[in-house]
């Protein structure tokens, strides 16, 4: 099976320092993903459940209260700064139903039929063998589990990511912002339902379910700090590290001009479009 040492080595890397230190606000931010991917999942009390990509921490607490005492979450991580603040806050609310381990999920050892439900928040789209990194999950379900996850939809569906990458791309060289293949792993690469279809079917699920969400993402204002927030997340990060100050000021106020021509009362409004994919053992 294809490895995720690229995947690790980026969620290890400074790049990351962002998600941990906006934690709260970033919490708030992707809220509506997490509820209604918990709703869907429906947790029960007693459950245990296995959470991927579970970053800081926010969906391992939600699903930690909705199956008790009785039961049980594991979430894992590749990222040792997210899962380090996923840890004091698990410590802060005393609960003693969690365990959080520092390990890629498509080769995490979960004992065989030990789980009642799989979970991710936005956590599944960067493994580099999908289908053998399901089969690995589908293994640890018991044979009445399901699995639950949120994943993004197309890029053409999603301005609350693509609007500060496509004035990015305004003023940066052409091949600065490469555009990946629908099979490369990344945050696009389950917007194709028919892959998703295939790659978990390959993987032995059943009763394969996508439900379109549609969500309107706030980022307040002005502009200037909406562009200086959008530009510590996704794939712009990576490239800014590598450009001048005055490369980078460019960006910036290129952002910073997308928004204002969006930018309400209430600040800048923009959608973003989802999948809730369930699908059974």
């Amino acid at each position: 099976m294809a490895d995720n040492r690229a995947q690790a080595e980026y969620w290890n890397s400074p790049i990351t320092e962002p998600w941990v230190r906006l934690q709260e606000r970033l919490d708030a931010f992707f809220a509506p993903l997490a509820e209604a991917g918990i709703a869907a999942a429906q947790p029960a009390s007693g459950e245990h459940a296995l959470d991927i990509g579970c970053g800081c921490g926010a969906t391992v607490l939600a699903l930690a209260q909705r199956v008790g005492t009785g039961g049980h979450v594991n979430g894992v991580d590749i990222s040792s700064q997210m899962l380090e603040r996923a840890r004091s806050r698990v410590a802060e609310a005393r609960l003693s139903n969690v365990t959080l381990t520092l390990a890629d999920a498509s080769t995490y050892p979960v004992p065989t039929a030990s789980l009642d439900l799989v979970f991710s928040r936005l956590g599944v789209m960067f493994f580099a063998d999908p289908v053998a990194a399901f089969k690995h999950i589908h293994v640890g379900l018991k044979s009445s589990g399901r699995m639950v996850f949120v994943c993004i939809r197309s890029p053409g569906e999603n301005p609350f990511s693509m609007t500060a990458v496509q004035a990015a791309r305004s003023v940066l060289p052409a091949d600065a912002l490469p555009v990946p293949s629908p099979e490369d792993p990344g945050m696009f690469s389950f917007a194709d339902p028919a892959r998703v279809q295939r790659i978990l079917g390959a993987a032995g699920f059943r009763d394969i379910r996508m439900t379109p969400l549609d969500v309107s993402f706030r980022i307040p204002g002005p502009a200037a700090d909406a562009a200086a927030f959008s530009l510590e997340f996704g794939p712009l990060p990576r490239v800014l590290a590598g450009v001048s100050q005055e490369m980078r000021a460019e960006v910036t106020k290129a952002v910073a001009d997308a928004y204002r021509r969006l930018e309400g009362p209430d600040g800048i409004e923009l959608s973003g479009a989802f999948w809730i994919v369930e699908a059974r053992r």
